[in-house]
This record gives C-alpha cells, sequence and structure tokens, in this order.
C-alpha cells in the first residue's frame, strides 16, 4: 500500500531519498536493509549502526567516566564518516560501492549513522564453504587462490592508504555474479578498531574473529596490515583444506595456539598442495608480523595459479557448463573469471598542477587558514590537496616549503595516511633539528606524531627512536595536554617494546606509568584501567610462554 505521493506505507526515508525495506541481516553493531533510492531509481543497501544500548553511558553525565565514554563516541562517529569517505575513493572492483552516508535524528533525540552502498548479488564465502564438501568433492587449487588473490588485491589497495580489516573471514567476503570477490565491512572494522593501536583514553576492545585473529590482535597491541595478512593465511588455509588453522580444546585454548603453535602444513592435510602454496600459507601464519608477506607478494603468488592446464585442478570445463572441483555448478560466481584481466590497482598517482605563480605570503595565510577550516570540519582530503598544491609553488623559498610540509604532514596525521606522514615527519623534524634546538615545539610536534604514526604502521624500529626523543625532551610542565603526550608515548613505547619481543622492558614501563597515570586522571580512570588490561596482557603471555617451554 502506498500514500498519496506513490511512497509505500509506513517505509521510512533517510534523507529524503533512501527508503528503508526489509531486513538483510544485523550484527553486533549494525544492521543492513534492503532499500530503494528514489531519486535514482535503483536498489541499494541501507547500513543503520546502532546508537549505543541503554545503560552503557552512566547516568551522572558530568562524571569522569561519562566523559570519556562520550568522548570515545564522538571521536568513533567523526572517525567513521571520515574513514568511509577514504573507503569510497578506493574504486576497487572487490569493495562494495559506496554511494552515502550520513546522521539521522529521531525525534527523541538521538542520532544514528547511515551508509548507503551498492546492493551485492551473492552469496557470502561463509555459506558457500558451509555447502561445500571437502571429504568427497574438494574445490580445485585454482577456486581458493582466485578468491585468496582476489582478498589480496583489496588488501593491497587499502593497505596503501593505511586502512586494516581487522575482521578477515568467510562471513566478510561475497562472491557475486562474473565471479568478482568482494571484502565487506571496512567501515565496522574501522569504527570498532580505531586505530592500529590500543589508547590510554579509548574504551577497550577486542576487534576480530577468535579463528582469524593474528597473535597481536590476541594480546591487545598495534593492529597493522601484517594481521590482515594472518587472517587471510588462516582463511586460505580453510579454503584449501576445508578447516581453519587452529581449533581450541580444553587443554590447549585457541588462544595459545595462535600465540605458540606451528602453522599447520596444508600440504600434510591435503595431499597435491604445491610445495610454495605451503610455504605461502607458513609465511602468512608467522607469529612475528614483520615476516610475513605484504598482501601484494601473496597476489603474487597466488594469481599464476588461478589457471591451469586441462585435467589439473582449477580446469574450467565449460562444455559442461560447470568448473571443475568448484562448489557450486554455476558458472557465474566462478572466482577465476575475473583473471582474464588483472585485478590488482596501481598505486594512485596524484595529478600535479604544473608550473604555477609563486606563493605570496597572503596567500599562504589564505592556505592556512582554508586548511584549518577544512580539517575542523572533517575534510582532510581537500586540506591535502591544497597543502600539496602550496607546497609546489612555495618555490625556492626553504622556510615557507618547510611549514608547508609540516602542516601536509600533520593532516596526512589526522587523515590516518599514516605511512606517508612517518616519512614526512621523520623529514621534517631533521630539517628542524638543523636550526632549532631539541625542546623546541616545531622539533617536539614531528618527533611526537613520527613515532605514532610509525607505531600505527607497525614500524616499531623507527617508532622508538622518535618516541623517546620527544620523552626525553618534552617540558613535564608545559600543561595538562603535553603530560597526557608523554603518558600517551610511554605507553606506546612499551607496546613497541612488546612487539619486539622484550616484555620484561614493556612490563617495566608500564609499572613505571602507572603511578603518573593515577595521579594525573584517577585510580579509577579509563586510563589506568586499559594500562592494567595491557599489563594483564602481557603478564599471560610470559605465562604462555613459560608453560610452553615446559
Amino acid at each position: 500500500m502506498a500514500d498519496a505521493t506513490g511512497q509505500p506505507a509506513g517505509k521510512r526515508l533517510l534523507a529524503g531519498r533512501y527508503r528503508v525495506d526489509g531486513s538483510l541481516g544485523r550484527g553486533g553493531m549494525s544492521e543492513v536493509f534492503h532499500g530503494y533510492d528514489e531519486r535514482l531509481d535503483r536498489k541499494v543497501a541501507i547500513k543503520l549502526l546502532r546508537p549505543p544500548s541503554p545503560g552503557s553511558v552512566p547516568a551522572t553525565p558530568d562524571s569522569p567516566e561519562a566523559a570519556e565514554i562520550l568522548d570515545a563516541l564522538e571521536r568513533d562517529r567523526r572517525r567513521f564518516l571520515r574513514e568511509i569517505r577514504t573507503t569510497a575513493q578506493l574504486e576497487h572492483p572487490g569493495t562494495p560501492a559506496v554511494y552515502d552516508t550520513g546522521v539521522e535524528t529521531s525525534p527523541d533525540g538521538s542520532t544514528r549513522l547511515w551508509l548507503v552502498m551498492q546492493l551485492l548479488r551473492g552469496s557470502t564465502l561463509e555459506a558457500t564453504l558451509d555447502h561445500t564438501d571437502y571429504a568427497t568433492s574438494p574445490p580445485s587449487l585454482a577456486w581458493a587462490a582466485a578468491i585468496a588473490a582476489q582478498i589480496a588485491a583489496v588488501l593491497t589497495d587499502v593497505h596503501r592508504v593505511d586502512i586494516v580489516h581487522r575482521d578477515i573471514k568467510p562471513a566478510n567476503v561475497m562472491l557475486v555474479d562474473g565471479g568478482l570477490v568482494k571484502v565487506l565491512d571496512f567501515g565496522i572494522a574501522i569504527l570498532r578498531g580505531a586505530g592500529a593501536l590500543p589508547r590510554l583514553t579509548q574504551i577497550d576492545r577486542t576487534v576480530g574473529t577468535p579463528a582469524y585473529m593474528s597473535p597481536e590482535q590476541c594480546l591487545g597491541q598495534a593492529v597493522t596490515s601484517a594481521s590482515d595478512i594472518y587472517s587471510l593465511g588462516c582463511l586460505l588455509c580453510e579454503l584449501l583444506t576445508g578447516d581453519v588453522p587452529f581449533h581450541g580444546t580444553t587443554d590447549v585454548p585457541l588462544r595459545a595456539h595462535h600465540l605458540q603453535s606451528p602453522a599447520p602444513s596444508v600440504r600434510a592435510r591435503r595431499a597435491g598442495i604445491p610445495a610454495g602454496v605451503d610455504a605461502l600459507v607458513t609465511a602468512m601464519l608467522a607469529k612475528d608480523p614483520r615476516a610475513r608477506p605484504t598482501a601484494e607478494a601473496v597476489y603474487e603468488a597466488l594469481a599464476p595459479l588461478t589457471s591451469a592446464p586441462d585435467g589439473s585442478p582449477g580446469n574450467d570445463n565449460r562444455s559442461s557448463g560447470s568448473h571443475s572441483g568448484s562448489p557450486r555448478s554455476d558458472e557465474s560466481r566462478d572466482p577465476t573469471r575475473p583473471f582474464r584481466r588483472p585485478l590488482l590497482a596501481p598505486p594512485r598517482r596524484r595529478e600535479r598542477t604544473g608550473d604555477r605563480a609563486t606563493l605570496t605570503d597572503a596567500e599562504f595565510d589564505l592556505l592556512k587558514a582554508n586548511v584549518r577550516a577544512l580539517l575542523d570540519n572533517d575534510r582532510p582530503s581537500e586540506a591535502i590537496n591544497l597543502l600539496e598544491d602550496g607546497i609546489e609553488r612555495a618555490g625556492r623559498d626553504p622556510v615557507l616549503a618547510l611549514q608547508l610540509r609540516h602542516f601536509l604532514a600533520a593532516a596526512l596525521f589526522y587523515a590516518g595516511e599514516y605511512t606517508r606522514a612517518a616519512s614526512l615527519f621523520d623529514v621534517v623534524g631533521r630539517d628542524y633539528r638543523r636550526y632549532l634546538p631539541p625542546g623546541d615545539a616545531y622539533v617536539l610536534d614531528c618527533s611526537y606524531h613520527a613515532g605514532h604514526a610509525y607505531a600505527e604502521i607497525g614500524k616499531p624500529d623507527k617508532a622508538l627512536p622518535q618516541l623517546r626523543f620527544y620523552v626525553q625532551n618534552a617540558d613535564t610542565a608545559a600543561g595538562e595536554d603535553e603530560t597526557e603526550r608523554i603518558l600517551e608515548s610511554r605507553f606506546v613505547i612499551a607496546q613497541m617494546l612488546a612487539t619486539t619481543g622484550h616484555p620484561d622492558e614493556a612490563l617495566t614501563e608500564l609499572e613505571a606509568v602507572r603511578p603518573l597515570l593515577a595521579d594525573a586522571f584517577g585510580a579509577d580512570s579509563i586510563q589506568v584501567r586499559n594500562l592494567n588490561k595491557q599489563i594483564n596482557r602481557l603478564g599471560s603471555s610470559k605465562e604462555d610462554d613459560l608453560s610452553a617451554g615446559q
């Protein structure tokens, strides 16, 4: 039944155009609906993020705990919207197209984030695997390699802009018509993950699915692109053998397997798997994140396996209308088909503006104001473009160019492009130190942000010198903000020490920071509670190591 305007009665309408129809599924933080874009006359998928559950915010809104929770919710909201925009710019065939996003305000004043995406037609990999009989009719090597290679192609693209999925698993992968593989739920992973590193001021949350979680996720350490590779390694093992690498038991919990047990041989589990594939899975499941291959290396290793001569696994038997060894007879979702053309997108190159007039002082002041306004309004990509153009126009003025490079590094950090931000802060900081003392605010700002950016992308060897330089030279009497920065940096130093195999030093650092946090924020503050969780995790890890060695 429709109303006088033709609108189906009782249907919700977002932004005056997106009709919310029936539910497609729900998870812990969101519900996905199939809907309709009335302006462009097309079907869409609509994801609504759930508001905080009743009782999650303390009844006393002026309490420190309530303030921290409300602040965290607001940061999550802003980060979600910003990262969705970043995801929308990926333009990779393996990510669902993002059409629109916004906030719905209910009559009671509460708000809900919504996201409108491409409506996919296909089946999740989880459903496909559930209906696959590995005992009597295992899928071909080409089928498994094609799915994993397509996921690796997506990860290569998103890792370039420092987005980490954090939850690669069959339920977050969809096989669609045409054989394309779509990786789902980047927005939710980003929203829940809120950065690679655990934060002193962030409500502690573990993101991931236990069977596919990397050792560093189990320990609550930095979650970087290498964590996605571990999860993909678990998934590739399942694609090849029908089972994930590890299962927990009463004697050995699943977490201990991820932390200690050697990666199983897929070749031992299934005859005929090439030695190179077995070695690839083993490398992807390395305990040390630095020992794992990149997503691009995984793609390059798997892509040649997506086609094979007649009679070998992966034979595309078109005469019979079926794919040899495929879990379903319908070829429309055969994941080997897209490999007729390469999937791996080349690195994006920003267009250069060519020769421009030298930037004047007035234009420099206007540029700074515009950049500040764009960042305040959560539009870092535009700010980055303006700054890159300004740097080109700075000409031969080294002081002006240095300032603009510093601003650009800050904008990149704000946008979550930590790889570019880290190297730029590093170089700019070295340039500053040629003329300025170690305690100068510009020098310290660069070392602080370079250290945190390197930590975000899992480079502790570069993060530690920067963070230690900052902590040693920062002024503890400069105010509350500087004190919080110093404590946060020491917290990250401990995480980097744990990552590089120095748990005793990490524990010593955390124990030294605890009384300082208690003095600054209170013994029952979120900061102290999160630090205690890190101490407990490190202690549990040491106990696991001792048990394994006995």
